[in-house]
């Protein structure tokens, strides 16, 4: 049988496509995603999921054992349409936000507003964020609007 060798250039290009693939996959759970996105979440994050159906949407809790308190709101129809956090250390955004991290990158530096209270307000057509953190107090929501269904007010959503 013969053995299979790389010399180190091909070694170095074939992991780099794999990290490449690797990185470049979307985030298994994330705003717009799917209902079967909570459940990653709540593998990743190593947490507990409650969900309960709610007349216009279905709110899934995801506790992490550091107490982080994750909701994730779901249409009728399986999407997920916002997000909110609080706890002591901030969220892995990037797994929250999913396809919506790009967008939430480009507009936070030109939003954050300095101060010993750090506060982000985005307001986009396509992209909602409004986040505070201070020194082990991290809380936010984000929010697709066009995915929030008719009759769900943002400010009522536990």
């Amino acid at each position: 049988m013969k053995a299979f060798n790389l010399c180190p250039a091909r070694a170095r290009c074939v992991l780099g496509l794999v990290t490449a693939t690797w990185f470049s996959m979307p985030a298994l759970a994330h705003l717009g995603g799917d209902a079967s996105s909570v459940d990653a979440d709540r593998q990743m994050f190593h947490a507990q999921l409650t969900s309960m159906a709610m007349p216009l949407y279905r709110r899934h809790e995801i506790r992490t054992e550091s107490g982080m308190l994750l909701h994730e709101y779901e249409t009728p129809g399986g999407t997920v349409f916002a997000v909110s956090w609080h706890g002591a250390l901030p969220p892995d955004l990037q797994q929250l936000f999913g396809n919506y991290y790009q967008r939430f990158q480009s507009a936070a530096p030109a939003s954050v507003r300095p101060g010993m209270h750090r506060q982000l307000t985005i307001a986009a057509p396509d992209l909602v964020v409004q986040s505070m953190a201070r020194t082990r107090a991290y809380q936010g929501t984000a929010y697709i609007p066009s995915l929030v269904p008719a009759g769900v007010s943002m400010t009522d959503l536990p």
